[in-house]
């Protein structure tokens, strides 16, 4: 009996999950936020400044390797994954003339970004799994959860004081939110089965569960919250559904109704969801906060390719190739994070750079998620 006892502690406490608050420095007071400043020049280079002999890049133009919608589903039987370079983009980014440098929507996006904040989940050198959140630069490194356990699928709520994330703490996925500041935190979904992929909307959190039939997306109103509030289905095919994400009123998600997994739009003011993925197996679909541009991971087998989706232009094409996995827009709609090849690698959709974070380092990375 002793024996079993001294078991069960060891059991429990292997399990045991540590939180810590958050503790924001000043950018005035931080000596690193020049840091931040540096790796938004690099990620807009040669695009604004005042150098009167930049030369101006072409407007985006399509090219035979820049594939609309309806050109995509018209050739997809044709389309097979060793093909997959096929979708690489010939593109330029839009170019600004410096006049246009200086506007608001300009200096807003760059100071949304200077005080952007990003959160990992890894897997650590000492072998814990962990939450961290750093600076948009990298900097000041926190630690807000370390567990004994796996902890994946981050989320950042609107006013960026909250994580939503899932831990396997208790021997199966429990989805929790918790204060970055306080270090409080709640369970959100225990229901039987698993609980997974959370996506703030608002007031509201998008999880998908399988407590019913299958897995499925549901909607749990955070408004006055209790343990006993229920699950309101979202999205419910006659297949696996889940990963959503919302933007704008736009929902995207990860179907397999049609035997292979397939990212789905449906739009705020349609009534039917359609499929925006192209070719086989994609996951992990991601939408900025304004609704008009999608992340999407393609491939299989150790060959991975991040793809994105313009819903304005029906535009695809594929930004890296590698072992990528997450993705996630920052708030200004254009920068985006994402692990490739366990680095947390930065990304200018509209200037087409790319900034390595070199002082990110995990024995692995599982997800990056850019404050909104």
């Amino acid at each position: 009996m002793k024996k079993t006892f001294i078991f069960a502690i060891l059991i429990k406490s292997s399990l045991a999950v540590n939180l810590f608050p958050y503790h924001s420095i000043n950018n005035r007071l931080n000596p690193q936020s020049q840091k931040s400043i540096d790796l938004y020049k690099l990620l807009t280079t040669n695009i604004c400044h005042n150098d009167r002999n930049i030369k101006v890049s072409q407007k985006i133009t399509a090219t035979t390797n820049n594939y609309n919608l309806t050109t995509l589903m018209n050739s997809y039987s044709t389309l097979t994954l060793n093909q997959s370079h096929l979708f690489l983009a010939q593109q330029q980014p839009m170019a600004k003339s410096p006049a246009q440098c200086n506007d608001a929507s300009d200096n807003l996006a760059r100071q949304q970004l200077l005080s952007a904040k990003i959160a990992l989940a890894i897997f650590d050198n000492d072998r814990k799994y962990k939450v961290l959140i750093s600076d948009f630069s990298g900097q000041n490194i926190q630690t807000i959860v370390s567990s004994k356990a796996p902890i994946t699928s981050l989320s950042w709520n609107a006013s960026n004081t909250s994580l939503a994330y899932v831990s396997y703490e208790n021997g199966k996925p429990i989805i929790y939110i918790q204060n970055i500041y306080t270090a409080k935190r709640y369970v959100v979904a225990n229901f039987d089965g698993s609980n997974s992929s959370p996506a703030f909307d608002g007031n509201s959190l998008l999880v998908s569960l399988s407590k019913d039939y299958g897995t499925h997306i549901y909607r749990i109103d955070l408004h006055n919250y209790t343990a006993k509030k229920t699950a309101q289905p979202l999205v419910s095919t006659d297949s696996i559904d889940t990963e959503a994400d919302i933007g704008n009123g736009n929902l995207i998600f990860t179907s397999n109704k049609n035997s292979k997994p397939q990212i789905y739009l449906k739009s705020k003011n349609a009534t039917q969801a359609q499929q925006i993925s192209i070719g086989l197996n994609n996951t992990t679909g991601r939408i900025s906060g304004d609704g008009s541009k999608i992340l999407y991971i393609h491939g299989s087998r150790g060959r991975y390719d991040l793809m994105y989706y313009n819903l304005k232009t029906g535009v695809t094409r594929k930004i890296d190739s590698g072992k990528i996995l997450s993705g996630s827009f920052a708030a200004d709609n254009t920068t985006i994070a994402y692990i490739k090849n366990n680095q947390v690698v930065i990304y200018n959709s509209n200037y087409n750079n790319t900034a390595a974070m070199a002082n990110l380092r995990a024995r692995e990375f599982f997800d990056v998620k850019l404050s909104k």
